[in-house]
C-alpha cells in the first residue's frame, strides 16, 4: 500500500497540477476573451464616437450653409425691397407729376370759360348802360346774382390747387356745376335786355 500511495498522491498531484493547469487556461482564455470583448467593446465606442464627432461636423456645416443661405435670401429679399420700394417712388413722382398736369389743364380749361364769362358780362354791362332806367335796373340786379355765382366759380377753380388723385373728378364737377350755374345767371341777365 505504500507502494500506491505515492502514486495515488503523484497521480493526485498530476490532475492537482492539470485542474490547475486548466484552470490557469479558462482564466487566461477568460482573460484573452474579455480582453477581446474590451477591444471590441473600445473600438465600438471609439467608432460611435467618431460617427457623432462626424455628424456633429455635418450639423454645424448645414447650420453655417443655413445661416450662409439665409444672409442670401435675406439679401436677395432687401434688393427686391429696395427695387419694389424705388418703383413705387417713381410711380409715385409719375403720379404726382401727371395730378398736376391734370390740375394745371382743369384750372386752365375753367379759367378760359371764366374770361369768355367775363367778356359776356361786360357786353351786357355795356348793353345795360343804353338801356332804360327800369330795364337797367333788372339788368343791375340780375347782374349781382352773376358776380355771386362768377366769384363761386372762382372758388371752384381754386380749389384745383389742393385737390388729390381721389377727389380730382369731384372738384371738376363742382367746378362744372358752379359754371353752369354762372352761364344760367348770364342767360338770365342777357334776357332782361331789349
Amino acid at each position: 500500500m505504500l507502494y500506491t500511495a505515492p502514486m495515488n498522491r503523484s497521480l493526485s498531484a498530476v490532475v492537482l497540477i492539470l485542474s490547475i493547469a486548466s484552470a490557469c487556461g479558462d482564466a487566461e482564455k477568460e482573460k484573452a476573451i474579455k480582453r477581446q470583448a474590451d477591444d471590441r467593446v473600445a473600438q465600438a465606442q471609439k467608432e460611435a464616437q467618431e460617427k457623432v464627432a462626424a455628424a456633429e461636423k455635418k450639423v454645424e456645416e448645414l447650420q453655417a450653409q443655413l445661416a450662409d443661405a439665409g444672409a442670401l435670401v435675406r439679401a436677395e429679399a432687401e434688393e427686391e425691397v429696395s427695387k419694389a420700394k424705388t418703383e413705387a417712388d417713381k410711380l409715385a413722382s409719375e403720379a404726382t407729376h401727371a395730378l398736376a398736369r391734370a390740375r394745371a389743364a382743369y384750372k386752365e380749361s375753367e379759367r378760359h370759360e371764366l374770361a369768355t364769362a367775363t367778356k359776356e358780362v361786360d357786353e351786357i354791362k355795356a348793353k345795360a348802360a343804353s338801356a332804360q332806367p327800369k330795364v337797367k335796373t333788372q339788368i343791375d340786379t340780375a347782374l349781382k346774382e352773376v358776380a355771386v355765382k362768377k366769384e363761386a366759380f372762382r372758388k371752384e377753380i381754386d380749389a384745383f390747387d389742393t385737390a388729390t388723385v381721389e377727389s380730382i373728378r369731384t372738384v371738376k364737377a363742382k367746378a362744372d356745376k358752379a359754371l353752369a350755374d354762372l352761364k344760367k345767371s348770364i342767360h338770365t341777365a342777357r334776357s332782361k335786355l331789349p
